[in-house]
């Protein structure tokens, strides 16, 4: 079932045939049915002098045309009303009783390549479909990427822990150099340029991560790991400098400093690796590819669920991706059914929780909470796209 699932995925990211392959496909099926006078068995034949790529293309014209006799398929977006009545769709016409697409393009084709969303494979999949058409990314490091986005305000912006809709909203425009040698934000209406970068997630980074799920799942996985080592041997000698201060024995010392910060379990390895690319999408202009790899990555996280309807701060529809820590706090993404374009990010907590004597947490309290407006490469900071 595996080789199954690996061969549906490999040949729905395969892009739509060409219109104009459609479109000589077409014209030679009408014609042959006009010279037929008699009903012929259907037969399936092998395609094996076909390309992977055009047997493809051929299936799919086979599912868009053909009528078995007995049988009554619909094309998708034609509504059966009653016997002998039939409403057209956007385009699909009708020719001797056969419903042929038209000869254009592949957002028919690509429709037809898109399967039911049920979990978050099948999210990370439509989005490869629909990536597979874009453009090739084609931006210098010298361009900017610009982000627009709306950020709740919380405890961290010196409100208090949401529940519920926000009284307090900020809006933030920001320019980042795709080398991150720079970036820009409008301060009191006029631009602010300032040098290096701010962000965790840089855009080389980002950038230089690779468009396959599993592979690109390796690198968050060693930046996380490479990031928690690094933090935690800083940890780890300030403590025990600490403790040696008041008296304690080195070895003492270094008992108390690893029983302070325990190594990372499983659950928070995960999660640290969901927010990681969370965080990549929230700040950054992306490739739809890469963005699409981002979802696919975030599927094969252990722990990481679908959810078909949520809203979002600017009470969008949308679809859901989330990673539940220990069963108390929960980190979701927010994604546009339709286009599968990045919404924004949530962290909420939904169950009553304690971790220490100064930190408690309250089942509906919003921790953070933004939502992405705009996001796209300019020329030069201040510029906005158009």
């Amino acid at each position: 079932m595996e080789e199954l699932q690996e061969l549906r995925r490999y040949h729905d990211a395969l892009p739509g045939a060409a219109p104009e392959s459609i479109g000589t496909a077409r014209s030679r099926l009408a014609g042959h049915m006009r010279g037929s006078r008699r009903p012929r068995t259907r037969r399936i034949r092998p395609v094996w002098g076909l390309s992977l790529a055009g047997a493809a293309a051929a299936a799919l014209l086979a599912v868009a045309t053909t009528v078995v006799p007995g049988v009554t398929r619909e094309a998708p977006g034609v509504t059966r009303e009653a016997p002998g009545v039939t409403r057209e769709a956007p385009g699909v016409t009708r020719e001797k009783g056969v419903e042929l697409p038209q000869a254009r393009p592949s957002a028919a084709v690509t429709e037809l390549r898109l399967r039911p969303v049920a979990n978050a494979q099948d999210l990370a999949d439509n989005a490869a479909v629909l990536a597979s058409d874009e453009p090739e990314w084609s931006a210098g490091p010298t361009q900017w990427g610009y982000v627009k986005s709306l950020r709740a305000q919380t405890r961290v912006d010196g409100g208090e822990w949401l529940r519920g809709m926000p009284a307090v909203t900020n809006t933030r425009e920001q320019w980042r150099q795709l080398n991150d040698k720079a970036f820009a934000t409008v301060e009191k209406g006029r631009l602010k340029i300032s040098k290096g970068s701010e962000f965790e997630v840089t855009y080389p980074y980002l950038l230089a991560l690779p468009t396959d799920a599993d592979q690109l799942l390796a690198r968050i996985y060693e930046t996380v790991d490479t990031e928690n080592a690094r933090k935690r041997t800083s940890f780890l000698r300030f403590a025990q400098e600490l403790a040696e201060n008041r008296g304690k024995t080195p070895e003492e010392a270094k008992r108390l400093a690893e029983e302070s910060l325990p190594p990372l379990t499983p659950v928070q390895r995960d999660r640290g690796a969901f927010q990681l690319i969370a965080m990549g999408m929230g700040d950054a202009a992306l490739p739809p590819r890469l963005r699409a790899a981002m979802y696919g990555a975030m599927a094969k996280i252990s722990g990481v669920r679908y959810e078909a309807k949520s809203s979002d701060l600017l009470k969008r529809r949308g679809i859901t991706l989330y990673h539940v820590l220990d069963g108390y706090l929960r980190d979701e993404i927010f994604i546009n059914p339709k286009t599968y374009e990045y919404l924004g990010y949530r962290t909420i907590v939904v169950k009553d929780h304690k971790d220490g004597p100064f930190s408690a947490m309250k089942k509906g309290e919003i921790r953070n909470w933004d939502a992405l407006i705009k996001a796209a490469v300019v020329d030069e900071a201040g510029q906005r796209p158009g």
